[in-house]
Parts: structure tokens; sequence; C-alpha cells
């Protein structure tokens, strides 16, 4: 997973450093990326915890 520019996404939506977000390109990455995301999560909380 590219975690670091998965961060870096969140940043921008969430201080809105490049002024008016687009809603078309956070629709595109919800219907795209979100999926991967979701199933490397629910992988990494089923490893058994050490």
């Amino acid at each position: 997973m590219p975690w670091r520019e998965i961060s870096g996404f969140r940043n921008i939506l969430a201080h809105n450093y490049l002024g008016a977000i687009d809603p078309q390109t956070v629709a595109r990455v919800v219907a795209h990326d979100l999926p991967a995301l979701q199933a490397a999560i629910q992988f990494l909380l089923s490893l058994p915890q050490e």
C-alpha cells in the first residue's frame, strides 16, 4: 500500500492545502482506491497480535 500517498491525500483534504478540493478527484479515489485500502486494513487486522 502506498501509505505515504494515502496520508498525503488525507492531509490535503483535511487542511485544504491546494485551495478548492475537486469533488471528482475525491469520488474517483473513493471508487477506485478505497476497496484496496479496505482489503489491506482488514488483512492487517486479521494478523495475530504479538
